[in-house]
């Protein structure tokens, strides 16, 4: 196979594969996205005797992970034409992809899956949950507060109410995306052309907003976030209004939310949804952006099931809080695990005696203790669909 970056000349076929795989021509996201988001240089498509076979997205974004802003590609719109599937060519995508964004200096990506299933044997590991939780309107009352106030967002320009509640929520977390203008922009713009945003006030201050979208028996939120208890009781009094509107009201939390344990029914309604994946682009380059907490050394060895250049021994030693990698022989390892449990030890999604007892690593106490250290665990949440 050839793999290439796209051009402006290849645009009809980028659509094309889209219209069939996912949203169709007219749908309001379709036309917002390739208006407005979509760039050519960020495609990378994959030719079989001269016709296209392939094609994803490498969005880029910057993320905050452990405190400290990385750059990184988000894979979306990852595609096969139907002429080619069955013959490998998703893994061989993945693999280009990999090289191209190592190349870019992005050596960590993230991939929202649609089946994790079919992206794990290729190491990409869920990172990221949410609780999606869904409410009858009518019980949502005992969990409002009618002191606030609310407004309507219709345009980009009013992104600093939006920024500055995302900033609150956000401040303790970690593998989240960072927002500047520009991003706020687009990210209101693609709501807006397909649904609403609402935003909650205490007095002058902003408290929480919601993008929603009405028009079937369940008010479904795509992004929900509060700065406080009151800003999402708020946001639940303002669903809790369109009761001549809709049945029930859908929004989703950060794992590390617990307020269902006060919920009226928190036996109903309340599920788990898989979100987001983390990879390992390349192991020294992801291991020395990271930062650290305390200091240490360990010497491991990885496979990779795509990329070549991760599988081998390594040493990771940390001294003043920074982390510097080398090659190591393989009789030196001290611990063994497949690139997709270095991703989650890197994104804090597990820690090391949970690995374990899910039998993702192995090796010595000692240099499992210090893999714990290095790496301790993270509230990680990110809300980006695109």
């Amino acid at each position: 196979m050839e793999f290439r970056i796209s051009t402006a000349d290849d645009r009809e076929l980028v659509e094309s594969l889209w219209d069939y795989c996912f949203e169709h021509r007219e749908d309001p996201f379709f036309q917002w996205y390739f208006q407005h988001f979509y760039k050519p240089e960020n495609v990378l498509m994959g030719f079989q005797k001269g016709q296209m076979a392939c094609v994803t997205h490498l969005n880029p974004y910057t993320i905050s992970l452990r405190g400290r802003a990385l750059p990184t590609s988000y894979i979306v719109g990852l595609a096969t034409h139907p002429a080619a599937r069955r013959g490998g060519v998703g893994g061989k995508l993945l693999t280009a992809a990999l090289r191209e964004m190592k190349r870019r200096g992005h050596y960590l990506n993230i991939l929202m899956p649609s089946k994790a299933g079919f992206y794990q044997p290729y190491g990409y590991e869920l990172y990221c949950h949410q609780w999606k939780e869904t409410m009858p309107l009518e019980a949502l009352r005992p969990l409002t507060d009618r002191t606030v106030r609310y407004a309507f967002v219709n345009s980009p320009d009013q992104w600093p109410y939006l920024a500055a509640v995302y900033d609150g929520y956000t401040k303790h977390l970690s593998g989240y995306a960072l927002r500047d203008e520009a991003s706020w922009r687009s990210h209101i713009a693609a709501q807006l052309a397909e649904g609403n945003i609402a935003v909650c006030f205490d007095g002058d201050q902003p408290i929480g907003y919601a993008f929603y979208n009405l028009g079937e028996p369940t008010i479904i939120s795509g992004e929900f976030v509060y700065t406080c208890r009151k800003g999402k009781r708020g946001l639940l009094g303002y669903m809790y209004n369109h009761r001549s509107q809709g049945e029930a009201f859908q929004w989703n939390e950060g794992i590390h939310d617990q307020s269902y344990r006060f919920y009226p029914d928190g036996k109903q309604g309340h599920e788990t949804m898989p979100f987001m994946t983390g990879r390992i682009v390349d192991v020294k380059g992801a291991l020395e952006e990271l930062p650290y907490k305390a200091d240490g050394s360990v010497t491991f060895r990885t496979e990779d099931p795509l990329a070549d250049w991760n599988t081998g021994t390594f040493t990771l030693s940390v001294n003043d809080g920074k982390g510097a990698v080398t090659s190591a022989a393989d009789a030196d390892a001290q611990v063994s695990m497949p690139i997709g449990t270095l991703a989650l030890l890197a994104f804090g999604a597990m820690d090391v005696d949970e690995l374990v007892f899910n039998e993702k690593i192995q090796g010595s106490d000692k240099a499992l203790e210090t893999l714990q250290t290095l790496f301790p665990t993270e509230k990680n949440w990110i809300n980006e669909w695109y």
